[in-house]
């Protein structure tokens, strides 16, 4: 897809990964529409041009009025990028259950109901992508962000499933499955005190920028799946190739996280 001249919907575009693809697309010739729970953020890295409104997306109100609102200024949307998130740290049988339904309702509700709200009309079109940024955590348990994985492996399950509902009327889904970033996730994670070992970022992240990157290659080239960077992509294919490897390294890690808990 050519961007420029396109509409993109951004959900937590008012830091991190949303907010590079913010000036990638921008850059591109995109219109933006903006949205994110920080104000002050978002007035930030706004332009004149671009409809931008803050709110809270586990709010299903909020969310039909967000899709009203941008049809009714813009008269389309062509490109919806799921982006907002949060995780939660804790095993699974620590998990608080009103926490992990609160995430599940921003990692997984919000992208659904924001995909229902808008892809009949881009099937009316015959064109559109939906970008839903899932993570390698979606892909492979990890220790101790179990619940939050789970969150991701049903948006990865939620993208492939759409994309054999929407290729027949020229509707992409793209899935992103980014390996770590240097963001401010850690800072909004819920759940129990995060163990050093997750805190520190490690010598194979990258920054926002250059995840936002990979992602807007993928779109501008139709891609199935972007994962990022090159060291997720050797992760994920070491757990298939070696699965019961992969889980006895992830268990001896478990133990380590819960001696620093």
């Amino acid at each position: 897809m050519k961007i420029s001249g396109q509409i993109a919907l951004i959900t937590g575009a008012s830091s991190g990964i949303g907010a590079a693809l913010v000036e990638d697309l921008r850059r591109l010739g995109a219109r933006l529409v903006l949205t994110g729970r920080s104000t002050q953020r978002l007035a930030a890295i706004a332009q004149p041009d671009d409809f931008v409104m803050p709110g809270d997306l586990c709010d299903a109100g909020f969310r039909e009025n967000l899709i009203r609102r941008a049809l009714g200024h813009f008269g389309r949307i062509d490109i919806l990028i799921n982006n907002a998130g949060y995780g939660l740290y804790a095993p699974p049988t620590r998990s608080p259950l009103d926490d992990v339904r609160n995430m599940f309702e921003l990692n997984l509700f919000a992208p659904l109901h924001l995909i229902q709200l808008t892809a009949p009309l881009m099937k009316e079109r015959g064109s559109g992508i939906i970008v839903n940024i899932s993570s390698v955590a979606g892909r492979l348990t990890l220790p101790w962000l179990s619940m939050y994985s789970a969150s991701k492996f049903a948006l990865c399950a939620l993208s492939e499933g759409l994309r054999s509902e929407l290729a027949p009327a020229g509707v992409q889904v793209t899935l992103v499955c980014p390996g770590y970033v240097r963001t401010n996730f850690p800072e909004n994670v819920r759940g129990e005190a995060m163990p050093a070992t997750l805190s520190n970022p490690t010598r194979f992240a990258i920054a926002a920028p250059e995840c936002a990157r990979a992602i807007v290659r993928g779109i501008e080239k139709g891609a199935r799946t972007v994962v990022t960077p090159g060291s997720a992509r050797l992760l994920l294919l070491a757990a298939r190739l070696f699965p019961w490897q992969t889980e006895r390294f992830l268990a001896r890690f478990h133990r380590q996280l819960e001696q620093q808990a």
